[in-house]
């Protein structure tokens, strides 16, 4: 029997599924908190293994992963796939990965700091771990490689874009096009005109007109777009420029306060959402607080959860004036799948045309990544 391996390397996370010839799941795992204290993997229905001292990189969160693969399914692997975030306009379609086109897709990296340098790396410890299968890239900007030039341009001179790629190229395109596709098959045709959400700890917003990308949040990084856990998302332009040139600011500490310090994170102090809904008075199913809040953090909490909000609802109400009828708003990813409380102010707050389907969608970007790389060899 031949098994598909697909690995999918978040910022602190690492998912792992294994599939048969006839893409049936035979074998999952997740390592949790990788490169932070308390790491732990959860791997088939109900087993965990807990890392007191934490599981430093990605590497070692795969060898951690493979200890606990069965013989029978390791010896049997004989492709695999890779979620890589960014690979700009030369790598869009599933590619073949070897150490020269890993260095060629690492060019990227500043585009993509937090997830391409780890997608990278957990390719090159899987090509060591697995010399016998080949292994395949499969782009988070795949989906949108068909966007338009007047939704992926910037309307800056036209030559940074021709001489360095400064574009809009969008992310979470794996989720999106696994929203589409679940909805797709739940309401029985293709020809589709969607509002997809992914949110998450990133989060961006997709809108699909008659079965294709027409524009996403996100742009030539996943720092544009909605305000997210830590990400600051749109801002004025002016403002890391202030930073520099006012505060006296290094580029590279400009870069951790956008990316690291600022979203909901930076008004509340909070990013896990969980948190922010609790302290500001929303019930969470199952779930309660570790420490008690102050009335200021409250407040706070309260605030930043209607930034939240009224940025996902502007980008959702924008995209609907695109589409006029919508067949669906989609959500996925761990607040969108998970949280009806917050689908329902996201939705109660926009106007719509007609009244459209509200789908949450469990996120199965591993099977998309073994049907990419499956179809890529039938070709």
């Amino acid at each position: 029997m031949k098994y598909i391996l697909a690995i999918n390397s978040g910022s602190a996370t690492l998912k792992v599924k294994v599939f048969d010839e006839k893409l049936k799941e035979v074998f999952k795992a997740q390592m949790e908190r990788v490169g932070l204290p308390q790491s732990f993997l959860v791997y088939q229905k109900n087993k965990r293994i807990n890392f007191s001292a934490g599981i430093n990189n990605h590497q070692r969160a795969l060898k951690e992963i493979i200890k606990v693969l069965p013989d029978i399914i390791y010896r049997g692997i004989k492709l695999a796939g890779h979620r890589i975030v960014h690979g700009g306009e030369d790598f869009v379609e599933p590619t073949v990965l070897n150490k020269t086109i890993l260095k060629q897709i690492g060019k990227y990296n500043d585009f993509a700091p937090i997830h391409n340098p780890i997608n990278l790396k957990t390719a090159l410890a899987a090509i060591a771990e697995f010399p016998n299968a080949r292994q395949i890239g499969v782009f988070d900007t795949q989906f949108f490689k068909d966007l338009p030039e007047y939704t992926y341009l910037y309307s800056i001179p036209v030559k940074y874009y021709q001489r360095y790629g400064l574009r809009k190229y969008g992310f979470h395109g794996l989720s999106h096009e696994n929203m589409f596709q679940e909805a797709a098959a739940r309401l029985g045709r293709k020809n589709l005109n969607l509002i997809t959400c992914h949110l998450g700890n990133g989060a961006s917003v997709t809108v699909i007109k008659a079965g294709k990308a027409l524009d996403t949040s996100m742009g030539l990084t996943p720092l544009a777009g909605i305000t997210m856990g830590a990400r600051s998302g749109d801002l004025d332009p002016y403002i890391p420029l202030f930073l520099v040139k006012e505060l006296k600011m290094p580029p590279d500490q400009v870069y951790k306060e956008l990316n690291f310090n600022s979203g909901l994170k930076g008004i509340c102090g909070l990013a896990d959402f969980r948190d922010i809904l609790a302290v500001a008075g929303v019930k969470v199913p199952g779930y309660k607080l570790a420490f008690k809040p102050t009335r200021y953090k409250k407040e706070l909490a309260k605030l930043a959860l209607r930034i939240y909000l009224y940025d996902v609802q502007r980008y959702v109400a924008s995209y609907s004036g695109l589409l006029g009828r919508v067949d669906a708003v989609v959500f996925s990813g761990g607040v969108g799948q998970n949280s009806q409380i917050v689908r329902e102010l996201i939705v109660s707050g926009v106007y719509f045309i007609n009244r459209p389907k509200i789908l949450a969608i469990k996120s199965n970007e591993e099977l998309l990544i073994a049907r990419k790389i499956v179809k890529f060899l039938e070709k």
